[in-house]
């Protein structure tokens, strides 16, 4: 095995030689791995990484030409009727800071945390230390209507809490985030989960969040420091894809030296669909 399209990174990542750097670990660790048939989880980080499916996943799109088309491929599989004719950015695991409002909201909400300590906690932060890290973006598209916000997941659900907000979902922290990115541009903000279609199937949290999320009211009860007007003239939709279906749209048309070993990648994975050969 080896690390595939290199000359995305440079691209895609911020930070990008530290990213080749982690990538090129796990490879290296699965192949000593393989050959010495250690099952143990850390050296076959490669097998499950969701950054590595994440990357593999939009390499064709960061390499591409013709993105628009690309875009409007996948607003088509979240039955999404924009139309977007200029892709602006596009970014992997781009760290976004927590929105401010919420920040301050979290300061007075913590008191009412169910968990001692954790209330303890809080009253030791500095008054400029933040009660939320940074928010991860699997992957992220502007055009020239719209930003959007990847959630990638492959075994997991997604989380449940913060350490200081047992309600804090990810996706509602993915939503509150892209109002934040968007409040002074004008567009609208759409977040799309994907994973694979037997785990979203299953009905897991991720399912019912998704399914709630059609509501703005739902989304407000979720993040209930915004207002629900800021949501609905602001949120576009709350879309799930299945991965399989996102790595199909995406690698179709694709012409690329590595494009057989990527689809080896995704086979090894069960997200393989034979219509992406063709």
């Amino acid at each position: 095995m080896r690390l595939l399209f290199k000359e995305a990174i440079q691209t895609c990542f911020n930070a990008p030689e530290d990213r080749l750097k982690k990538l090129n670990v796990w490879v290296d660790n699965s192949n000593t791995a393989r050959t010495k048939t250690d099952l143990e989880a850390y050296p076959n980080q490669y097998d499950k990484a969701e950054e590595l499916i994440t990357f593999y996943t939009f390499a064709p799109f960061v390499l591409s030409l013709t993105r628009v088309g690309l875009v409007n491929r996948i607003l088509s599989l979240a039955n999404v009727s924009a139309y977007e004719e200029n892709v602006v950015d596009i970014a992997l695991e781009r760290q976004c800071k927590s929105p401010k409002g919420y920040l301050k909201w979290i300061k007075d909400e913590v008191k009412n945390h169910p968990v001692k300590y954790i209330r303890d906690q809080a009253n030791t932060h500095k008054p400029n230390q933040r009660l939320e890290s940074n928010t991860h973006v699997d992957a992220f598209i502007e055009t020239d209507k719209l930003l959007i916000f990847f959630e990638i997941k492959f075994t997991s659900d997604i989380a449940y809490d913060t350490t200081f907000d047992p309600s804090r979902n990810q996706l509602a922290r993915l939503i509150d985030v892209g109002l934040e990115v968007n409040e002074h541009n004008g567009k609208e903000v759409l977040v799309i989960l994907s994973t694979p279609r037997r785990f979203f199937e299953k009905k897991s949290r991720l399912y019912y969040k998704i399914k709630e999320y059609t509501s703005p009211e739902k989304i407000k009860e979720d993040i209930e420091w915004r207002s629900l007007s800021t949501i609905r003239d602001n949120v576009l939709a709350i879309r799930w894809i299945a991965l399989e279906d996102l790595i199909d749209v995406l690698y179709r048309d694709f012409e690329h030296k590595d494009k057989e070993e990527a689809l080896e990648f995704f086979k090894e994975r069960n997200l393989f669909s034979e219509v992406t050969k063709s």
